[in-house]
């Protein structure tokens, strides 16, 4: 008798690869992609703040604690979505939220549970290393590194990377198609009622739940009698 391993190698010499088309991400869940994906961008694009809080530089708060407080002059207010048009000078700060831009001149974000608001002066009760609560421009993916491999299977994830990466569209394998025969002289179709000796066929379904699953496209093709099958 064949082990499993070695009828799933016989099955697996027997086939090829199907053809490849362009489909839309939204249609791309369970395919296998025909090529690999290279970053088009940096992800995240540009440096940005990981926290709501205040940029600004390292060194303007060396020392800073609750029982010593520095105080900054705040110089603007930067929401995600828009330019960092402001550059933040010596004792000076941006008020920031998460995802926008680092404006130039800051290197660090306090966030606003570290800061005590006054008007347009803030006091930074924490003294933080350059670099902290900032996320670098690639830091999750540099442009031109390789992301999805050819042959990989897309999930919500992977969907979700190529479109953070601008593909709109993706070149997949075509799904393989799955014809299912169920064969059984007791077996009748879901919607029957049952006479004595017959039961509904359900095996089909759950094969084809089990294709669909894999990626492919499930064809019931009916019940054969046990006289007709070979």
């Amino acid at each position: 008798m064949l082990s499993v391993e070695e009828a799933r190698k016989r099955v697996l010499d027997s086939v090829s690869a199907l053809e490849s088309e362009e489909v839309p991400i939204l249609e791309s869940l369970g395919r296998c992609l025909a090529e690999e994906v290279v970053a088009r961008d940096n992800l995240p694009p540009f440096d940005n703040s990981a926290m709501d809080g205040y940029a600004v530089r390292a060194e303007d708060i060396a020392g800073a604690s609750e029982d010593k407080a520095v105080e900054l002059t705040v110089v603007g207010d930067l929401p995600a979505g828009h330019e960092a048009a402001f550059r933040v000078g010596a004792r000076q700060a941006v008020r920031i939220m998460t995802g926008a831009p680092l404006p130039q001149g800051a290197d660090t974000v306090v966030p606003v549970e570290s800061t005590r608001a006054d008007g347009d002066a803030v006091f930074i009760m924490e003294e933080l290393p350059i670099g902290t609560h900032v996320r670098r421009a690639g830091e999750d993916v540099a442009k031109g590194e390789k992301v999805l491999s050819r042959g990989a299977a897309l999930g919500p994830a992977e969907m979700g990377m190529l479109a953070s990466l601008g593909y709109g569209r993706v070149r997949c394998f075509r799904r393989a198609v799955a014809g299912i025969i169920s064969t059984g002289d007791e077996l009748v179709a879901v919607e029957e009622k049952l006479s004595p000796g017959k039961i509904r066929d359900s095996n089909s379904y759950t094969i084809a739940g089990m294709v669909r699953e894999a990626g492919g496209e499930p064809l019931r093709l009916g019940v054969v009698s046990d006289d007709a099958a070979p």
